[in-house]
C-alpha cells in the first residue's frame, strides 16, 4: 500500500508498516494508547510514519483536504473499508459498534 489513514495506531501501527509499499506513507490520525513499532519496518521501505489532527488545519488546509477527499473517492483512488451498513435510525447503536474491540472498517448509516 502506498497509504494507510491510520484511526487507530496504537492497534494497527505495527502491522500497517508490514503492508507499505516502498516509499509508503502512513499517516496517523487516530490513536489510543502508546505504540511500539519496530524501526526497521519504516527504514527497509523508506517509509514515512506521520501525525496530524484536523484541530490545526487553517480554513484553507480544510478546504484542500476535503477537495482531495471527494476527488479520491470519485476517482477510485481511495478505497474505504467498509464493515457494514446500518439505517440511520440506529446510529446510536452504530456508534457502540465502532467503538467495540475488534470493529473493522467504517460503518454507513443509509438513511
Amino acid at each position: 500500500m502506498d497509504i494507510i489513514l491510520e484511526m487507530l495506531a496504537n492497534v494497527n501501527l505495527g502491522k500497517d508498516l508490514t503492508l507499505l509499499a516502498r516509499g509508503g506513507r502512513v499517516v496517523i490520525i487516530g490513536n489510543r494508547g502508546s505504540v511500539e513499532i519496530n524501526p526497521r519496518e519504516v527504514m527497509s521501505r523508506d517509509a514515512e510514519i506521520l501525525g496530524m489532527t484536523l484541530f490545526n488545519a487553517n480554513e484553507s488546509d480544510l478546504a484542500s483536504i476535503h477537495a482531495a477527499l471527494i476527488a479520491g473517492l470519485e476517482n477510485g483512488s481511495l478505497r474505504p473499508v467498509i464493515g457494514r451498513e446500518m439505517p440511520l435510525r440506529e446510529a446510536p447503536s452504530a456508534h457502540q459498534a465502532i467503538m467495540e474491540p475488534g470493529a473493522m472498517g467504517k460503518i454507513v448509516l443509509i438513511p
